[in-house]
């Protein structure tokens, strides 16, 4: 099986090399393409994520809920809080459980522009995607969750990273 290749990209590289050269390019390119065709006053991918994995939780969270995800960590989704706020999308609340404690809340404006950002990152997407067939739509899809059920599992069975030294 050929896998793609990047110009310069010694031969003979492995699958897993390959594989994970892909993923971090594709990301790359994603993330350009999504700025490049976010029209001003439009939420970009990360804060069109961050609203929407608040908007799922269905209440105010904690910031460390965000440092799970696309955000490395509490300083980071700190930062995209700050912005969004700003824009008055979110706001910050006590938690009524720990005074000590600030919550994250979406507000009507955060609401209205999450799914306006939603339909048109859909659109974008179709754009971007109607070349696969519907076979090559199912088994990326396939394969990108099996991936993502190994590394899971890993994580979940060690509870820690891997050692990566």
């Amino acid at each position: 099986m050929c896998y793609a290749r990047e110009p310069g990209d010694p031969p003979g590289d492995s699958f897993e090399q390959r594989f994970f050269s892909l993923l971090a390019r594709i990301f790359h390119r994603l993330k350009q393409f999504g700025e490049y065709n976010t029209p001003p006053g439009l939420l970009s991918p990360p804060q069109l994520w961050f609203l929407r994995r608040l908007y799922d939780a269905g209440a105010p969270q904690p910031v460390s809920y965000f440092a799970d995800g696309i955000y490395s960590n509490r300083s980071n989704a700190s930062q995209m809080i700050d912005r969004l706020e700003a824009e008055g999308l979110v706001c910050r609340v006590r938690n009524p459980r720990d005074r000590r404690s600030v919550l994250v809340e979406l507000t009507e404006s955060g609401e209205r522009s999450m799914h306006h950002g939603t339909t048109r990152h859909q659109e974008l997407a179709e754009q971007l995607l109607r070349p696969l067939s519907d076979e090559e739509r199912r088994t990326t899809l396939e394969a990108l969750e099996r991936v993502l059920s190994l590394l899971e599992n890993h994580l979940d069975a060690d509870d820690t990273p891997p050692n990566c030294a």
